[in-house]
This record gives C-alpha cells, sequence and structure tokens, in this order.
C-alpha cells in the first residue's frame, strides 16, 4: 500500500503538476511538498481535504482508507467526542470533532455532534462568535443530512441561537421549520416569543404530554403480553407503570391511566388464580374512577405536581359527545371484552357484592349527572 507522499507524487506526475504548482495552490513553499515524496515529513492533516480537492480523489483515498476502514474510523472519532461529552470536556471535544471534520469534511454525522457542542459551550461561557459557527454548520447539515432525529437537533440549536442573536424572525422562521408538535415546534417557539411564566407552562405541557404517551405505551405493552398469556410479564409491566404514575403525580388526568394499570394487573392476576391480589386492583380501579368523577363534577382540576402544577385539567376536554363514564365503559367490559380474564373474579363468591358496589356508584355517577 502506497504511503501518502508517494501517492501525492503519484497523482501529481500522473496529472503533469509540478511541485511548485501544487505549493501555490497549498499557499506552502515546494521543499514541503518535496520532504511528503520523499518520506521525510506528512502533510498537516488540516491539508488533506485541499490536497483531494486538487487531485480530484477523496480524502480516504489519500490516506488508504477503505470502506469499511473509513466507517470504523469515523465512528472512532464520533465515539471519542461523545465520551468527552459525558465527562464534560466540551473545548476537547471540539477538537476532535474538528480533527474528524478534516479528514470527512461536511459529514453530518459528526457536523451535528459539534453543534451540540458549540452550543452547550455557549451555554456555559457566553460567547457568542459560537452561535455563529453553529448558523454556519447547522446549513451544512440541513442541505445534506436525511436522519429526521438529525435535523430536528440542528434546527432547534438553530432556532436558539438566531434568538441569542436578537435575529428574531429568523429564530422563528427556523422553529416553524421542526415538525409541528408540541415537543418540537411549539416547546421552541415559546422559548423564543413567550414570557418567562407562558414559558414554564408550555414546559409544563410538553412533559405532560410525553409523559401521557409513555404510559399509553407502558400500558399497550402490558396488554400485549396479556394477549400472548405471559401473565407474570404482564404484573411486572403493570407494576412499574403504577410506580412511574406515582412518581409523577397520581392525579387529574393520571388517574384514569392509574385505574388502567390496576385494571391489567386484575386480570393478570385473574388469569393466574391469584383471586385476593386480582380484587385488591380491582379495589383500586374503583377507588381511582371515583376520584376522577368528584373532579368532574367540580369541572376542572388545578394539578398540585410540581412538575405541572402550572396547568389545569378540564371537563371540557374529555369525552365531548359521550353518554357513558370511563367508570361505566370499564364496568362493561368487565363483563365483555374483558371477561376471559376476569374469569375466575366473576366466578368468586365476592362478586355478587363487587357488582352491587360499582353499580350502586355508578347509579350515583347518572344522578350527579356529570356528564349532561
Amino acid at each position: 500500500m502506497l504511503k501518502i507522499g508517494e501517492k501525492i507524487k503519484e497523482l501529481r506526475k500522473a496529472q503533469d503538476v509540478t511541485q511548485e504548482k501544487l505549493a501555490d495552490y497549498l499557499n506552502i513553499s515546494y521543499q514541503a511538498v518535496s520532504k511528503w515524496e520523499n518520506g521525510l515529513a506528512l502533510p498537516d492533516i488540516t491539508l488533506i481535504p485541499a490536497l483531494a480537492n486538487f487531485f480530484g480523489v477523496t480524502s480516504d483515498y489519500l490516506l488508504g482508507i477503505k470502506a469499511d476502514e473509513n466507517e470504523e474510523k469515523l465512528n472512532e472519532y464520533y465515539k471519542t467526542a461523545m465520551d468527552c461529552s459525558h465527562t464534560g470536556e466540551m473545548e476537547r471535544g471540539i477538537e476532535i470533532v474538528k480533527e474528524g471534520l478534516a479528514i470527512y469534511q461536511n459529514n453530518s454525522k459528526l457536523l451535528s455532534l459539534l453543534i451540540g457542542f458549540l452550543f452547550g459551550s455557549f451555554c456555559a461561557n457566553g460567547k457568542k462568535e459560537l452561535l455563529e459557527e453553529i448558523i454556519t454548520k447547522a446549513e451544512l447539515v440541513l442541505q445534506d443530512s436525511t436522519n429526521e432525529e438529525e435535523r430536528i437537533d440542528v434546527l432547534e440549536k438553530l432556532a436558539y441561537s438566531y434568538n441569542y442573536l436578537e435575529m428574531q424572525d429568523k429564530a422563528i422562521e427556523t422553529a416553524n421549520r421542526l415538525p409541528n408538535t408540541v415537543v418540537n415546534r411549539q416547546l421552541v417557539l415559546s422559548n423564543i416569543i413567550m414570557p418567562m411564566e407562558k414559558r414554564k407552562e408550555k414546559q409544563q405541557e410538553c412533559v405532560f404530554c410525553n409523559f401521557e404517551v409513555m404510559i399509553n405505551h407502558i400500558l399497550w405493552l402490558g396488554g400485549l403480553s396479556l394477549g400472548r398469556k405471559e401473565f407474570s410479564k404482564a404484573i411486572d409491566i403493570y407494576k412499574r407503570a403504577i410506580v412511574i404514575i406515582e412518581n409523577i403525580g397520581n392525579e387529574g388526568f393520571f388517574l384514569l391511566k392509574s385505574a388502567g394499570a390496576h385494571n391489567g394487573l386484575a386480570m393478570a392476576y385473574s388469569s393466574i388464580d391469584d383471586v385476593d391480589k386480582a380484587y385488591e386492583n380491582i379495589d383500586e380501579v374503583i377507588r381511582c374512577y371515583m376520584e376522577f368523577e368528584k373532579i368532574l363534577k367540580i369541572g376542572k382540576y388545578s394539578y398540585k405536581s410540581p412538575i405541572y402544577d402550572k396547568l389545569i385539567f378540564s371537563k371540557n376536554n374529555l369525552h365531548p359527545n359521550s353518554t357513558t363514564t370511563e367508570f361505566e365503559d370499564w364496568y362493561a367490559k368487565m363483563g365483555h371484552n374483558y371477561k376471559n380474564y376476569f374469569e375466575s373474579v366473576i366466578n368468586d363468591e365476592r362478586f355478587p357484592k363487587l357488582r352491587e358496589k360499582v353499580e350502586k356508584a355508578l347509579r350515583e355517577i347518572k344522578d350527579d349527572k356529570t356528564y349532561n
């Protein structure tokens, strides 16, 4: 395999270029070129892209890197830089990424990582020249990258960079290029144009929405395990869901999610004939639904958890056309959709009293005309 100096010499002679002409292009002395070709010195790493461009070849070709080696070396730069990120060594991380970019010019993966380092460094020291560099690098990523996650991350930092440079029109324009979701466009826009108190409310909305999506997915995973008759796994999943709900605040709208998790546990325990635990969880289902009904009687609820204490749950946002309550719907499913899972509960001597308890509670709800 030819060394880099030998490759430069081979390319130069093949294209009938003198050492002086190459040296002039690179703004160095022809003696430097001679040393490379004779194996007495190596080109500075920052000159590799320019050399590749001059000869019409890739940097990898000059460095003798094959395709698989290329990917491996690129990932090595990325991993080393990420290690710096984890240890908070921003400046060292920037150095490593720029060293990688000298070889893998305009690589979007490395550019995105560099933008992250530059933004973190700005947040630490407030140097606005870093924002200007972010803007330049971000546009390169947005031109070439097809990775959606990469583009979203870069767009967010670009929008904030424009905002910190007091270029609000550009900041808003950039934010509007983000996907129109609460956690992307709306959150960035709120941080750009809203007063501080409103920003907190918007951020809490994002947290709330993320929690809701997360809990829904966990409950669906539990349901999937139930459907496959993997009852031990379902029990584990539903228990974890309950812990999460308790930690973020088992109140307001999340009472419905808590009811769903306890219902899943009740079905799983009933399926393995642990009827006592099934009934314990059914009692929790009823408690959650009754608490939720109290909120609906009032019409709205102000959350207490510091995670979303700026938010208010409104009855108007739930079941605008429904003629049944969540509680009533659950009870109906218990005797139909969920019947196979609740067979042990239904056949237990305690079931008539349970049915009487639920139906009495439902009559009270109907009399209060909560959904009228």
